[in-house]
């Protein structure tokens, strides 16, 4: 008997099972059923997961400990993602739990634990790598001390753990992966005010190693510098500086003899707000140091404008945003041109079939969304993609190459439309689904096969 494929094919079993406790609640919502057993269902299930998530003392108040948890499964059906018609479809299985265990001793210390077992069920081995399989791991370990002195308001974390700034755009944990992004780190935060708070960290990102025990790779070295600040109410106004040093001396510079290490240094500011119905943003980044002795010279820019309806039913939202990473339009001058996007959450921004990062790229985004009831969210995103110069390769949300450059090319790579759908069940269940559609431009057509590309997906999640 096939083990991975009886376990592969209990997927849908399981989702059965969620769906027999979610449609009540989701019909009650809309008044299907009314107010009666199914309520009380969903009702029971939550304070059973209550019960889990509840404190408890450990022979004295001030000794505490909490547990927390995380199940979740993705089906995920992806349709010429290669832009052939040969060996590109795919079915995902994908499943992710978590386990996590809070010792609290006293007011100022904090000791956090949390293991990970992420499970790939796929035909394509490219869907089984350590981007989907990480089996039984320790995703988190840290220790958090809070200074008991009022006067000093400092807190710190060290140990593996997440880092996550500002919107995600340069620093994330990346959870919609199926194994997500950890860091060990040593992180200071020192609180100045409701309104200012200093981080300052050190740390080396842990890449999955499907063989062993997840280690950090202690050749690349990221250390971070992020200034928050509320000046006024429903704004901020952030000031980082990122540093990022890997040690690998066979980096390829850009003339084929060029080897060396990566010293690199990205300065911005985010700005964001809402008042009057509007929401608005901006978000820039100046990058330089040197890459294998050529020197770089890159830029990032991103800008949002939104309303909301507020006074209309379904309260509904319209907005567009810009975004731009630059290329190098000069591949063979001695400066690195291409925007290092660093360690990011891609996924929520640049289309969610991740055919893009904020390198090499302009982006449009166009969108709408409403919320039916306070538990459901429905969203439609249109999505135009460019080169910013076809001097440099088209890369994806994971900074890889998907086409090589070609100088003859258009620079139009295509459209995408997202539809997506949200529902928050109950306290500790939620679901999503969705779907995409990216349509070909004139550079996929310059650079080889052109076919479209389909992708929906399925997400429960049970959380406490």
């Amino acid at each position: 008997m096939n083990f991975k494929a009886v376990r592969s094919s209990f997927a849908p079993f399981i989702f059965v099972f969620i769906a027999h406790w979610a449609i009540p609640g989701f019909a009650s919502t809309f008044g299907v059923y009314g107010s009666g057993p199914q309520i009380e269902q969903s009702d029971e299930w939550d304070k059973f997961f209550d019960s889990w998530a509840k404190p408890i003392s450990l022979g004295s108040e001030q000794f505490k400990i909490k547990f927390s948890g995380e199940s979740r499964y993705r089906l995920e059906l992806k349709d010429s993602f290669n832009f052939s018609r040969k060996y590109e479809d795919d079915v995902l299985n994908l499943f992710r739990n978590r386990l996590g265990v809070q010792i609290e001793a006293g007011s100022n210390v904090t000791f956090f634990a949390q293991g990970q077992d992420s499970e790939s069920f796929a035909r394509q081995r490219a869907n089984r790598s350590s981007s989907f399989v990480n089996r039984l791991d320790l995703h988190q370990l840290y220790v958090e001390a809070k200074s008991p002195i009022k006067e000093i308001p400092l807190t710190i974390k060290a140990g593996r753990q997440k880092l996550m700034y500002g919107d995600q755009r340069f620093v994330g944990p990346l959870d919609w992966s199926n194994v997500s992004r950890v860091f060990d780190a040593v992180k200071t935060v020192w609180k100045w005010s409701e309104k200012v708070q200093t981080d300052f960290w050190y740390s080396q990102v842990v890449p999955i190693n499907r063989s062993q025990a997840d280690s950090a790779d202690h050749s690349n070295h990221f250390w971070g510098a992020y200034i928050a600040t509320k000046p006024i109410v429903d704004h901020i106004f952030d000031i980082f500086l990122l540093v990022r040093h890997d040690e690998d001396n066979e980096l390829p510079g850009e003339r084929s003899y060029q080897k060396g290490q990566l010293k690199e240094y990205t300065a911005g500011n985010l700005l964001k707000g809402k008042k009057y119905g509007f929401d608005y943003g901006i978000e820039w980044a100046y990058q330089f140091g040197s890459k294998s002795h050529n020197l770089i010279d890159a830029f990032a820019w991103h800008s949002e404008l939104g309303y909301t309806f507020s006074k209309i039913m379904w309260k509904p939202w319209i907005g567009a945003e810009f975004n731009h990473g630059s290329g190098d339009e000069s591949p063979s001058d001695g400066r690195a041109g291409n925007f290092d996007n660093l360690f990011p959450t891609n996924h929520i921004y640049y289309g969610y079939m991740d055919l893009a990062s904020l390198r090499n790229i302009n982006h449009v985004k166009v969108g709408v969304s409403a919320k039916p009831t306070e538990k459901i969210k429905l969203a439609a995103d249109y999505h135009f993609f460019f080169l910013d110069t076809n001097q440099s390769p088209w890369f994806n949300s994971g900074q890889t190459a998907i086409r090589a450059a070609n100088t003859n090319a258009s620079t139009d790579i295509g459209r995408e439309i997202d539809l997506t759908f949200w529902y928050q069940m109950s306290k500790h269940l939620k679901l999503l689904i969705g779907y995409g559609y990216f349509s070909a431009g004139p550079f996929v057509k310059d650079t080889g096969s052109d076919t479209n590309a389909n992708f929906f997906y399925v997400q429960p999640t049970i959380a406490f």
